[in-house]
Formats: C-alpha cells, sequence, structure tokens
C-alpha cells in the first residue's frame, strides 16, 4: 500500500496530466483512459484515485482554491497594509497570460460542472471563498481608515470576481484586445474608485 504523501503525490501527476490533455483535447470526450495513457498507466490505476471523468474535473475545480485562495491569502498575510494587500490579491487572481494553462483548465473544468451550482456546493463555494477574501481585505481597510468605500464591501469583492472570471478567461481566450496589462489596469482603476484609495503597483 503507498504512503499517504506517494497517494497525495500521484493524484497532483493525475491532474497535471488532465490539465495538459484538456489543453489538447475536446474536455466533452475526455476520458480516464486517456489520462492513464498520458502517464503510461492503466485505467484502473487512474481510477483508484478518481473512479469516474466527473469526479476529477470536480477535483481540477477544486484545485482552484489551492491557487486562487491558499496561496494569494499567504500572499496578504505578507503585510499589512491593506492598499498593498488588495493590489496583491487582484494581481494574484488573473492568468499570468494567454498561456496560463492551469487558469484555462481549471476554469474548462468548473463550467463542465454545468448551470445548476444550487446542486453543486463544491464548485459554488469556490466563488464565494474568493470573495469573502476580498470583502475581508476591504472590510479591514475601511476599519483601518486606508479606504472609505463607496458601497459595501461584499459588493465591491463580488464586483471584483466577476471582473477578475471574465477578463482572466478574455486573457486565456487569447483575445487580442484583452492582455493581462489591460485586465490588471481596468481593475485597478475600479479597486481605486471603489475604495478611494490608490493601490500601489505590483508585479
Amino acid at each position: 500500500m503507498a504512503r499517504p504523501n506517494r497517494k497525495a503525490e500521484r493524484r497532483e501527476e493525475i491532474l497535471d496530466a488532465a490539465i495538459g490533455l484538456i489543453e489538447r483535447h475536446d474536455l466533452a470526450t475526455l476520458r480516464i483512459a486517456d489520462v492513464a495513457a498520458e502517464l503510461g498507466l492503466t485505467a484502473n490505476a487512474v481510477r483508484y484515485y478518481f473512479k469516474e471523468m466527473d469526479q476529477l474535473l470536480s477535483e481540477l475545480a477544486l484545485r482552484s482554491d489551492t491557487r486562487f485562495y491558499d496561496s494569494r491569502l499567504a500572499v496578504v498575510e505578507r503585510t499589512g497594509d491593506p492598499a498593498e494587500q488588495l493590489a496583491l490579491t487582484i494581481a494574484a487572481g488573473l492568468p499570468t497570460g494567454p498561456e496560463d494553462a492551469e487558469w484555462r483548465s481549471i476554469w474548462r473544468a468548473v463550467l463542465a460542472a454545468g448551470f445548476e451550482l444550487d446542486r453543486r456546493r463544491d464548485v459554488q463555494e469556490i466563488y464565494h471563498r474568493q470573495v469573502g477574501l476580498y470583502a475581508r481585505i476591504l472590510a479591514a481597510g475601511e476599519r483601518a481608515g486606508a479606504f472609505r468605500l463607496g458601497s459595501s464591501a461584499t459588493d465591491i469583492a463580488m464586483t471584483l470576481m466577476a471582473m477578475e472570471d471574465y477578463l482572466g478567461y478574455r486573457v486565456v481566450a487569447r483575445d487580442p484586445q484583452m492582455s493581462r496589462e489591460t485586465s490588471l489596469r481596468l481593475m485597478r482603476q475600479y479597486a481605486e474608485l471603489a475604495t478611494g484609495a490608490q493601490l500601489p503597483d505590483t508585479v
């Protein structure tokens, strides 16, 4: 029996392989056997971790919690300045560019959940956890006197998340008129209007 840490490593290897395949194949026709072949494994070896493709895609969608929540929270905790926290959170949520395969694959997996989020609380909560992170930064900044919010922290947070999702989609969809730089500028402009604060430059 594999040790627990090796099991975790294998799950990540399978998810990484799925990301690569999603980039090259139609998600609707992707099978467990395709993922197994990519890794040189049998289909049953992959099914030990993920019984069906739907389960694998759900896990891939939830992987966004690591990148878009846990990693951003770690970045935010490096500084006590609310304006810097907000700027870093915005920058970390957008794709690195049109070739950001992980960003694109995660969102394909999220969309594969369909239009019944009331039945998919696991996927539903991905968005709301990130809204909550934005809202906490905004509310804390207002309490500290760094922000003068033009509307509720939750409303601003939801708008920022809507911008992040859609502008990010345009970037990875290779819209020639939408780059990471343009997306970042638009989000920062809105955030500055909504908070009455100037955000510092970020990478």
